[in-house]
């Protein structure tokens, strides 16, 4: 009986041992969807953790999410920038759980250049590093010049963003140049950015839902820049109701419409533009700006399918047109129009595909209006490309380890005119003269894997592989060996028929980064990335101007190669309410394209005679403090960086500063911007930018000479001089009409001051003889204090 009894007892010890082990090994699924309250519209990127088990994951682009744990208790915490946070209790002892949790906006939070769309922790948790990601909600509140809500003017206060001047287009990434930057909009590359020739950023930000800019580690799937990788992705239109949203400022007007299609909601659609008045301001600047005219218009277009739960369908249109007219002189003309067609499916809880076929074209036309020299000067540039994007993710359950991997691969089409002049009078004096048009092709083939082995440590390494090849029909010049390349140093014309190949590159592009936790606040971060660039920006100014021109690689001119290192430390105080980071980077180039001293680049046949190829390196330390949440919230950025070049060439007449390093156009070596927003009582937010940054390199005449017996500067050393010190101070006053967070139909108004202290801060300093000495005169584009006002509506 006793031995009965012991058996029986321990049987039952090991049947509980062994359904304990079972137990603990079986893992339970939750999954779910998280909406906004408001729109319903699904959250991207919205943070699903356990802070005491430490299990967590992210939603993806349709609001789900996936995690696989260990049975017990849970108390889940849903969060999302700009919405109040939600816990769900749950005890896992049987069955997986789905949950559908809806998030509702939180109207104190308004920050202008806050790193949106992840968790919370994610400046330390995430793998990425030198990543910027703006909040479209809040940019109304930043001072802007002629109250104009502008991105890109937003990203220049962001550490490693910098411009080579007040009202200047484009932007530099760590002291590359405008052209290094591959601007997408809904993966369509974006040729110029600006309007009123640099004043303004060309894109509306009430179309777009977000904006996220890669300075280092940029994902494998793209290429094709060597500095940076700035994606916009418009907004897919809201699934409840109409929405009509707008404003009226001093010199734009806006109107923006989206909302369901069909009954169903499976059709949405956003259509809306912007069109702007400025002569009225240019006729209040003194003569003779006040005489010139101009004019503006974008407008952006889409529509989205959700054909079901897994899939969906868009497409999206987007066209901007310029005009700036000089009376008696020249009519400048820029257009651009892209278009893309998306779709995304989603197979099963681990694999989803992307596909893509998008088309940019972008046209300039120069006007002469002079009475014996009235012309039409043009160039284009047309890009279309298609691309399939795979990718593989398992489930985050915190403890096991994780993998994402991304392959794909894509082909691209140029077509390029460098220049075409046609005289359009009976009586002009001008010679009809057209370059050759330029094609090419590239193909691209890529791979990416993000492994999070443990929490304490995450990598993702990658490739990219392109070829890339310049087509006929077209001709190549053959120079003499030995020597300098001169349009008198020409031995041979190869002639090349349609289709045929001019030159042929093909290169690897690896891509690592590693992130190491050392707390639960705090991280280290390294990354390498090499890009190539196989198309190049054709300008010898310093701002990007609109006669510039691109150009393909081809035999003499070379793809650009960049590779940079960065290391970062992260960390996060207050329970994420401040964000610090230090990152340090260092950078070098090859085959830059750089220009003869006198070059001439337009309708130059012979152009790559005045070509040179150069090097370039670029380091610098980026300091941020952030604080992201509370009535008090801000930004403070400090970039201390250098940006050479040289041109190591053996003939002594075509090397600049004797080939040694000199600093480039865009070495600003000092760069602090201090951005801030104050949340005041009913509805008002006051905001302030300052922003101080070194003067840029310039060069100044260090002689004279005699040339047919009239004295003439000499400017024999490039870039050894500066301007002076840029510094500003902005303010600016906004009334936000809302009561509740869901209140449909409210407005509100935004008071600016640009340049509060009227600081003449100088764009160029210039020189000219007059009579028996030299006399400096200096431009500013901005040389007072700009009041701004303008009235935002939505209903």
């Amino acid at each position: 009986m006793n031995q009965t009894c012991i058996r029986i007892a321990l049987s039952n010890i090991l049947l509980l041992i062994v359904a304990t082990n079972v137990l603990a090994q079986t893992r339970f699924h939750i999954d779910g969807q998280v909406t906004d309250g408001v729109t319903g519209k699904p959250l991207m990127k919205a943070s699903v953790y356990d802070k005491k088990q430490g299990v967590g994951t992210t939603t993806d682009s349709l609001g789900r999410f996936s995690i696989n744990v260990l049975p017990g208790p849970y108390e889940l915490t849903f969060s999302a920038v700009g919405y109040y946070a939600r816990s769900r209790f749950l005890d896992l002892s049987r069955a997986g759980v789905h949950l559908d949790v809806i998030l509702n906006p939180d109207t104190r939070q308004l920050d202008e250049v806050n790193v949106t769309g992840r968790t919370p922790d994610a400046n330390v948790s995430a793998t990425q590093m030198s990543v910027v990601k703006l909040d479209m909600k809040n940019l109304r509140n930043i001072p802007v010049v002629f109250g104009e809500v502008d991105i890109l003017k937003a990203l220049t206060l962001q550490p490693g963003v910098s411009t080579v001047g007040e009202g200047a287009g484009g932007f530099n990434v760590r002291g590359g140049r405008t052209d290094q930057n591959l601007v997408l909009l809904d993966g369509a590359p974006l040729f110029n950015t600006s309007h009123l020739l640099g004043l303004l950023g060309n894109l509306n930000a009430d179309a777009i839902q977000d904006v996220t800019l890669y300075k280092g580690g940029i994902p494998a799937a793209y290429g094709g820049r060597l500095s940076s990788l700035l994606v916009m992705n418009s907004k897919p239109g809201e699934t409840d109701r109409l929405h009509i949203s707008g404003g009226i400022g001093l010199l734009t007007s806006r109107l923006m419409l989206n909302g369901p299609v069909t009954k169903n909601k499976r059709l949405t659609f956003l259509a809306g533009g912007r069109i702007a008045y400025p002569s009225f301001i240019l006729g209040l600047f003194p003569a003779p700006t006040s005489k010139d005219r101009a004019f503006f218009y974008d407008l952006n277009g889409r529509l989205t399918y959700r054909i079901n739960e897994n899939s969906q369908l868009s497409a999206t249109v987007y066209r901007s047109f310029d005009t700036f007219k000089f009376p008696q002189d020249t009519l400048y003309t820029t257009q651009s129009t892209l278009a893309t067609a998306h779709w995304s499916q989603r197979l099963n809880a681990w694999w989803s595909l992307n596909v893509t076929a998008t088309q940019s074209d972008y046209r300039f036309f120069l006007n002469g209006l002079t009475s014996t020299n009235t012309y039409q000067y043009r160039s284009t540039i047309q890009q279309r490309d298609a691309r399939l994007d795979w990718t593989y993710s398992t489930p985050s359950d915190g403890r096991k380890s994780t993998h994402r991997l991304e392959f794909g691969g894509s082909v691209t089409g140029y077509q390029l005119l460098p220049g075409s002049i046609t005289p359009t009078g009976n009586n002009s004096n001008i010679n009809a003269l057209t370059l050759p048009t330029e094609q090419a092709r590239e193909w691209a083939g890529y791979l990416s894997e993000e492994w999070t082995p443990f929490r304490v440590l995450s990598v993702q390494v990658g490739v990219r592989y392109a070829q890339f090849s310049t087509l006929g029909p077209g001709q190549a010049y053959q120079y003499a060996e030995g020597q300098p390349r001169t349009r008198e140093s020409i031995t041979d014309t190869l002639q090349y028929g349609p289709g045929q190949s001019v030159a042929h590159y093909s290169g690897w592009e690896p891509r690592l980064t590693v992130r190491t936790t050392l707390s639960p606040t705090s991280s280290v971060k390294i990354s390498y990335n090499r890009t190539r660039q196989y198309l190049h920006l054709i300008s010898n100014t310093t701002a990007i101007s609109p006669v510039d021109f691109w150009k393909v690689s081809d035999a003499l001119v070379p793809p650009q190669v960049a590779d940079q290192l960065a290391i970062g430390y992260f960390r996060n105080i207050q329970e994420n309410q401040y964000e610090t980071s230090v990152e340090v980077y260092y950078k070098t180039l090859e085959n830059l394209v750089e220009y003869r001293n006198g070059a001439t680049l337009l309708l130059n046949p012979t152009l790559d005679a005045d070509l040179l190829r150069g090097q370039g390196r670029a380091y610098g330390v980026e300091v941020s403090l952030q604080k992201t949440r509370g009535f008090l919230t801000g930004l403070i950025a400090y970039t201390y960086s250098r940006t050479l070049a040289r041109v190591p060439s053996p003939y002594a007449s075509v090397q600049i500063n004797g080939g040694d390093w000199y600093a480039s156009t865009f070495d600003r070596p000092h760069n602090l911007s201090i951005a801030t927003q104050w949340k005041w009582s009913r509805g008002w937010t006051f905001g302030t930018n300052f922003v101080y940054t070194s003067g840029r390199p310039t060069t100044y005449p260090d002689g004279t000479y005699r040339l047919n017996g009239v004295k003439v500067l000499d400017y024999s050393q490039r870039n050894t001089d500066r301007i002076p010190d840029y510094h500003r101070l902005d303010v600016s006053f906004t009334k936000d009409g809302r009561r509740s967070a869901d209140q449909r139909h409210y407005s509100n108004w935004s008071i600016s001051l640009y340049n509060v202290y009227a600081h003449k801060n100088p764009y160029s300093i210039y020189f000219q003889r007059v009579n028996t000495t030299t006399k400096s005169y200096q431009l500013s584009v901005f040389g007072t204090i700009i009041p701004s006002l303008s009235w935002n509506f939505t209903f």
